[in-house]
């Protein structure tokens, strides 16, 4: 895990760019690799195309094959200089297209079989949030190096089992439903209340959490403008019944940069049918505003 996070890490940008080559850039039967796929946080182990072309011009579907092992996202360190003064668009460029700054990474293994000599590996994402700029799918490119290589299981050492292979599942997105409240209004939020209604019977209360990302993103192209304009203040509760989430924005919050997640465990018996019964949208002035939020679930 270590290997994973250490490498891709220096490379990371906040507009979540997709590789022209895989980490390492060379590899042999058997081996792992890391792949940056863009700034997508829909992008799913179950969703995603994986054909890896060889030197003789076949062609090998890895996802078919059972060699994709995860996908999930990496952030920026939160005090990374990127992360609080890039250029304005590369700060806004994932916002525009719905979500906060993630690089979706891509974990697959080369098959036995493929003979030596460059590759390529071909990867459709089928998300329509990407924000790395570069269409899918797209390709990149890899060596078959002679040998026979080794999976890699990224081994992480513990206090009491020794050595264990890292829990892909535990880095990949959990079950939830994402609040949005629209992102090319250009409208000012200054307080927001919701009601959730969900299916007590299939989801245990007690097993909800919210998640709400932060955004460091200030002023424009033209004037950079000062930091705090995306603060706001997050409550939420549920009585068993129903979620409440109450949020404050007292300098006003652009709509691009409220979101948040009701996120629950994997293993329910069915969908638990999030649904926003109430909604009360206020501006700075705590006038009332006409502004509907949209909630989208993923299993």
């Amino acid at each position: 895990m270590k290997y994973i996070v250490g490498l891709i890490s220096a490379f990371l940008l906040l507009q979540g760019c997709a590789s022209v080559n895989t980490f390492p850039t060379v590899a042999r039967q058997g081996d792992t690799v890391n792949i940056m796929i863009g700034g997508t946080e829909k992008a799913r182990k179950d969703t995603v195309s994986v054909i890896l072309t060889d030197s003789a011009g076949a062609d090998w579907d890895l996802k078919a094959l059972g060699l994709v092992r995860s996908v999930f996202n990496l952030r920026a360190d939160g005090r990374s200089v990127g992360a609080h003064y890039s250029p304005y668009l590369d700060s806004y460029i994932s916002w525009s297209e719905g979500h906060e700054p993630v690089q979706a990474v891509l974990v697959v293994d080369i098959p036995a079989g493929v003979p030596i000599g460059f590759s390529t590996l071909t990867i459709d994402t089928f998300v329509d949030d990407d924000s790395s700029g570069i269409g899918s799918p797209h390709s990149v490119n890899i060596e078959i190096l002679d040998g026979l290589g080794n999976t890699d299981e990224f081994l992480r050492d513990t206090a009491t089992s020794g050595q264990l292979p890292v829990d892909f599942n535990s880095l990949e997105p959990a079950p939830h439903a994402k609040i949005n409240f629209g992102v090319t209004d250009g409208v000012t939020i200054g307080a927001a209340s919701l009601v959730i209604d969900f299916d007590e019977t299939i989801l245990n209360p007690d097993d909800i959490n919210v998640y709400v990302p932060e955004s460091n993103v200030r002023g424009s192209v033209v004037d950079p403008g000062a930091f705090g304009k995306t603060q706001r203040m997050v409550y939420w509760h549920q009585d068993g019944l129903q979620l409440y989430i109450d949020i404050i924005a007292p300098q006003g919050i652009n709509q691009a940069y409220l979101m948040a997640y009701i996120i629950h465990p994997q293993g329910l018996a069915s969908d638990p049918t999030f649904t926003i019964t109430s909604s009360t949208i206020y501006d700075v002035s705590g006038y009332e505003i006409v502004l509907t939020p949209t909630l989208e679930y993923f299993q």
